[in-house]
This record gives C-alpha cells, structure tokens and sequence, in this order.
C-alpha cells in the first residue's frame, strides 16, 4: 500500500513519548509552527502514526482551567486522511477528561479546518487571563493570528 492510498483507519493516536520529541519538532519546522515551548509541554502531546511511522501531532496545553490547542500539524503527504481531525478530537476528549472550560487556538492558515471541527473565532481581548498570558500568546503567534474557541 502506498502513502496516497493510505487507509484512514489505519492512523492510531496516541499520547506522545519523549522517544517522539524530535519527530514532533521536526513535524513543527515543516509546518512552519512555533517550535519554542514543546519540549517544556512535551507530556500533553499526542501523536497520530500511520504503520508505526509518526505522521502528525498536537499539545494540549492546560493554563488556569483553559487548554491551548497547539502545533496541530500533518505531514504533507499524510493531509486530508483524517489525522488532523483524530488528533484535535483526541485533544478535545483529554480537555473534557481534564474539566477544561474551552480550548483555545491560534492559527494563520487553517481556520477553516479548525471550524469544521467546531471551533469559533472569537476576539484576543475576551481571551481568559490565563491564554493572554502564555508564551504562544504573547510572543510565539503574530498578531495577525486568529483566535478561536471551542467549548469542551
């Protein structure tokens, strides 16, 4: 079986070991996703693998109730075959596990994905304190970025 003709089924998401940081970063830098920060959080990762090969990722990062969805990234020759959406429902089912309020995400180049997925965008200023104040907030994302939320 070739990547193209890959069966959706066939990806497994898992938490992340620290066995799998560097393919997250490397995931990350293809991606041109903010990189700082994911070894520190390392331990809400979850990754999706496609025949025991690491194909994609996302953190959950937890900040005074809230969670930060964050580095949710596909390798290029694995889009569009559900692995982006099991790893973000995954995410979603930790956050609910965990009593989160909402998720919350920062994006340039895929509202759309995140709003099939039930995301909204919603304005930086009604962001809690908690999100204001982490790293991807103020420093790892442009301004330009757009927020959105989904409630768990």
């Amino acid at each position: 079986m070739t990547t193209a003709s890959a069966d959706p089924k066939a990806i497994v998401v898992r938490n992340a070991r620290t066995t799998d940081l560097e393919a997250v970063l490397e995931l990350a830098q293809r991606g041109e996703l903010f990189e700082t920060g994911i070894a520190e959080s390392f331990a809400g990762f979850l990754v999706a693998e496609h025949g025991g090969v690491t194909i994609g990722s996302c953190g959950l990062e937890e900040h005074a109730g809230d969670g930060l969805l964050r580095t949710v990234v596909v390798a290029p020759e694995h889009r569009g075959r559900g692995g982006g959406r099991k790893l973000v429902e995954a995410a979603m089912a930790r956050a609910r596990v965990l009593e989160l309020r909402a998720v919350y995400l920062l994006t340039t180049t895929a509202r759309e994905f995140f709003a099939e997925l039930g995301f909204e965008v919603t304005t930086r200023e009604l962001a809690p304190p908690g999100i204001r104040s982490c790293s991807e907030f103020v420093t790892g994302c442009p301004t330009t970025a757009l927020l959105m939320r989904r409630a768990t």
